[in-house]
């Protein structure tokens, strides 16, 4: 199953239909059970984005992230400031605050 090994992310895809998707036991298309896991890039862009505020804490950025590989999924973004993370914009996998978390950070042009 997808998700983060030893600072790689995985993500499923369909051996039937070749759709990609991240953390599922049945492809969304054609319902499917035969899932590989690959290996994605880590290369993504912003599609939402939402600043958390906590009550502990400092406030984060939580995004909708659109990889490359085709598949979505929901993450933690570094960036000083905050209103940095924004719709559009590129990011990396990076690393979180907490072991195995899935973390992005913003590409610099």
């Amino acid at each position: 199953m997808g998700g983060l090994r030893d600072g790689v992310l995985y993500f499923q895809r369909c051996r039937w239909c070749h759709t990609s998707v991240f953390r599922c036991l049945l492809c969304p298309v054609c319902g499917s059970t035969e899932m590989a896991t690959e290996r994605s890039d880590g290369i993504g862009v912003i599609l939402q984005v939402t600043i958390v505020g906590r009550s502990v804490g400092r406030p984060r950025a939580m995004a909708i992230i659109d990889m490359r590989e085709g598949f979505r999924l929901r993450a933690r973004v570094s960036a000083e400031p905050l209103q940095r993370a924004q719709v559009g914009a590129q990011v990396r996998l990076g690393f979180g605050p907490r072991p195995q978390e899935i973390a992005f950070q913003l590409c610099h042009s």
